[in-house]
């Protein structure tokens, strides 16, 4: 229900909005003093560290969606902010517990980016993002259970340049994600809580692979467009679908 709603919500405030000339979009720097907003859903899957205990890296899953509002810094430079909600999901916890899953929580992130304009229609983008959110979800066996608080937190540099050819601007670039963050764990057994077990861990995970990233932007009349860009390496991968409109 939550993610509904904030799609909801989104899909007002695009509606509503008074139009402009298109201007920038999700790719170019949307320019000076222009504002811009998007809908934006994504799926990603990455392999992280396990717990302490546990050797090797654990497959995850994160679904989000977004709403992002963007502002124009100068011709060549913008910033956003974004708000949404995520969830996450570990393929396995090891050592035999049962897999973790999280509903939908509230989900926060900001960046900025630069672009160089090498002619009228390409451009080179330098970019970075930083996401964060919550996940709660329980892990069990044998009457054995374990509550995790995870706040999970990226990173994301990235590198890409983009061709404008008519309404349609394809683009090809580079990127790599570093994880920060916390997990907040309690154990209980048949019920009774096992204090000396429980406790809280911090996590840093610099060995995500550098990635190709490809997309295609779509500009629409009266300053919509739709994105869609997928990135992924070493069987990590994420898929996003995004549609903006740009404001003055």
């Amino acid at each position: 229900m939550q993610i509904q709603r904030i799609a909801l919500f989104a899909a007002v405030l695009i509606v509503a909005a008074e139009t402009h000339a298109m201007v920038g979009g999700p790719l170019f720097c949307v320019g000076d003093r222009v504002t811009s907003m998007t809908v934006e859903v994504e799926q990603t899957k990455l392999k992280v560290p396990m717990a302490d205990m546990v050797e090797g890296r654990g497959g995850t899953q994160s679904r989000r969606l977004f709403l992002t509002g963007r502002y124009g810094l100068q011709d060549f430079a913008d910033a956003f902010v974004r708000l949404g909600a995520a969830s996450l999901d570990f393929d396995e916890f090891g050592n035999g517990f049962s897999a973790f899953s999280s509903s939908p929580s509230f989900a926060w992130g900001a960046g900025m980016r630069v672009g160089f304009a090498i002619s009228e229609k390409l451009e080179v983008n330098a970019n970075v993002s930083y996401l964060g959110f919550k996940a709660e979800g329980e892990v069990t066996r044998s009457g054995r259970k374990i509550s995790n608080r995870y706040l999970w937190q990226e990173i994301a540099p990235a590198m890409t340049i983009g061709y404008r050819v008519s309404e349609v601007t394809p683009y090809v670039g580079v990127g790599k994600t570093y994880l920060t963050g916390q997990r907040d764990f309690d154990v209980s057994y048949n019920g009774e809580q096992l204090a000396l077990a429980s406790g809280s861990e911090s996590y840093s995970d610099s060995e995500q692979p550098i990635s190709p990233i490809v997309g295609l932007e779509w500009h629409l009349p009266d300053g919509y467009s739709l994105t869609g860009e997928a990135t992924g390496a070493d069987g990590d991968w994420s898929v996003s679908i995004g549609l903006s409109q740009a404001l003055r």
